[in-house]
């Protein structure tokens, strides 16, 4: 029964794919939606809340999408996932869709954000520039949203008991907090009027677009963040009262990141989420000479930053021994690709976003290839759980093909 069922269950997520590629992700994009990704991306996110305001068509959707299996249940920073595979931050970033993300589309851990202390417009439009020859997008979005506020209202009406997925809340300050000089108070705010809410907090202080976030990874203003932080997140018995993680970019001299690094680690952090957008010279440089965007300014994302990426988590984690937990992020599209972060990197869980978004990977059945594959991969290499990682963290192991 299964020789029959199977193939045709491929056969049937492949004209998904195909219908959604061709009718659905170009009626998102039609119009203005091509020029600017943004419009797309608004009437992506009023498709997904249409949805997520039904519950019956929530959980059909996630009986299609949603891939489920025991040996990719995990935890990350001692908070329990149904599946390593999470979205990251930009995507949902009011608090908007959480739920679809979760729940109908199959993620293991979605995060919210980035949520500043204000509401804030962001850098001049036009700020998202696809790079389709370069399988890659350049973005300088300068952290805009409704603030924290709106999303602590969002977020009131959520029952995190009703939750089977991991919620992170990915806190910044932009660009005011930066030219009032309370950059790091503005951070201490934001934290503690959002603690109550989210399984997990990460600390974003890598973002290329907003001028003066990538200085806080200056060892010394590092460590007065990574303490004032700590005063916010530290209980009674000194214990973390959440868990909390920073997110590093991918282009700092190694020595200047295992310094921040060793910091987190000595502050109480949980983890630390590798890597940000990259503005490296030489991947710019690099970018497909057809793509007409490709000398924008801002973070490249996708298949360009994957090499680097992928080179700085396994920096990291030959450096630390595997003593902190790593979010892999970056160019990630493919199982193979997260694969190799949790093996080569190092990471325990993975984070993807450009992939999700670009017209040739774009599906609802995206987490359900991703997740199947791994667990397809696992169990070729007899794995139980997603435990025995820990024996091949910091390796290159071969991402098995299927036959």
């Amino acid at each position: 029964m299964v020789e029959i069922v199977r193939p045709l269950e491929q056969h049937l997520r492949s004209k998904i794919d195909t219908v959604y590629r061709s009718r659905v992700h170009s009626h998102l994009t039609r119009g203005e939606g091509s020029k600017d990704r943004e419009i797309a991306h608004e009437r992506a996110l009023e498709m997904a809340e249409k949805i997520q305001n039904h519950e019956l068509a929530l959980s059909i959707a996630s009986r299609i999408f949603a891939y489920k299996d025991p040996i990719l249940q995990t935890q990350f920073a001692g908070v329990d996932l149904p599946n390593p595979l999470g979205i990251a931050a930009g995507f949902d970033k009011n608090a908007r869709i959480h739920r679809f993300l979760g729940k109908a589309q199959g993620f293991g851990i979605v995060t919210v954000g980035s949520a500043t202390k204000e509401e804030w417009d962001g850098n001049e439009k036009p700020r998202i520039f696809d790079l389709p020859f370069s399988d890659g997008v350049i973005n300088r979005m300068g952290f805009p949203g409704k603030g924290a506020d709106k999303i602590e209202q969002k977020l009131k009406e959520d029952d995190p008991k009703s939750r089977t997925y991991g919620l992170v809340l990915n806190l910044a300050a932009s660009k005011p907090s930066f030219e009032r000089g309370t950059a790091i108070e503005d951070y201490v705010a934001v934290a503690r009027q959002l603690l109550p809410y989210g399984d997990l907090h990460e600390i974003n202080v890598s973002s290329p677009n907003t001028p003066g976030v990538r200085d806080l990874q200056e060892p010394e203003v590092f460590a007065e963040l990574a303490s004032a932080m700590a005063e916010v997140y530290r209980g009674e018995n000194g214990l973390p009262i959440k868990p909390y993680i920073f997110k590093f970019g991918p282009d700092l001299p190694d020595a200047m990141l295992q310094r921040d690094v060793r910091t987190a680690i000595d502050t109480g952090a949980s983890g630390i989420s590798l890597t940000n957008t990259t503005t490296d010279r030489d991947i710019k440089d690099g970018l497909s000479r057809r793509d007409i965007y490709r000398q924008e300014a801002g973070g490249i994302s996708g298949r360009p930053l994957r090499e680097k990426a992928l080179k700085v988590s396994n920096m990291v984690y030959k450096y630390t021994g595997g003593e902190i937990e790593i979010k892999g992020a970056g160019g990630i599209a493919t199982a193979e690709d997260a694969w190799n972060s949790l093996t080569r990197g190092g990471a325990t869980i993975v984070d993807v976003y450009t992939a999700y978004v670009r017209s040739d990977s774009s599906t609802p059945n995206f987490t359900h290839h991703v997740n199947s594959d791994i667990a397809r991969a696992m169990r070729s290499y007899n794995m139980t759980s997603m435990e025995d990682f820990k024996d091949i963290r910091g390796r290159n192991m071969p991402f098995p093909t299927a036959k």
